[in-house]
């Protein structure tokens, strides 16, 4: 179960990349295939567009949404000369904080696992897309993010899901 010798990444493919995912799971990044992010259904979204959604005040660009998202134990496979994936056990913490502060509004932790691969383009390893999958969340999870990305509005109301 897993890679072999002949198909892992060397030590310098696999610290490239490292450090790409350490800098997705600290900020926001140009990303090209987001299915799965944000009950995102492209499979293959602009970097503009990824960015913009994940800066959109109803999502992490909210000035009350605090987060910060852990990348534990993984495993690493060396699909070809240019493409590596790797899968990320995950942990996702966020919260609202009320308006001013005072007080956290909601809080929701998720964990799951974060399928990321990387593409060598000219000669340099970079983000080719991600996949999410979540385990289960724990608090008010659903009550965190408001609008397109929760299942409640800024007042509190369910929000319908589209058919």
């Amino acid at each position: 179960m897993g890679a072999t010798k002949a198909n892992k990444p060397t030590f310098e493919e696999w610290q490239d990349c490292s450090e790409l995912a350490f800098e997705w799971a600290r900020s926001y990044d140009e990303k090209v295939n987001y299915g799965g992010v944000n009950n995102a259904q492209a499979d293959a979204m602009p970097a503009a567009e990824f960015v913009k959604m994940m800066q959109n005040p109803l999502f992490l660009g909210d000035k009350n949404i605090e987060s910060q998202h852990l990348l534990g134990l993984s495993k690493w496979e060396k699909l070809s000369d240019t493409e590596i994936k790797s899968q990320h056990q995950s942990r996702a913490a966020h919260q609202r904080w009320e308006e001013g502060r005072g007080d956290i509004a909601a809080k929701g932790h998720g964990h799951g696992l974060v399928t990321t691969f990387y593409k060598k383009v000219d000669g340099e390893w970079k983000w080719a897309g991600i996949q999410t999958k979540v385990d289960f969340n724990e608090h008010e999870f659903e009550r965190v993010f408001v609008g397109s990305a929760g299942k409640f509005d800024q007042d509190g109301n369910t929000i319908e899901a589209a058919p």
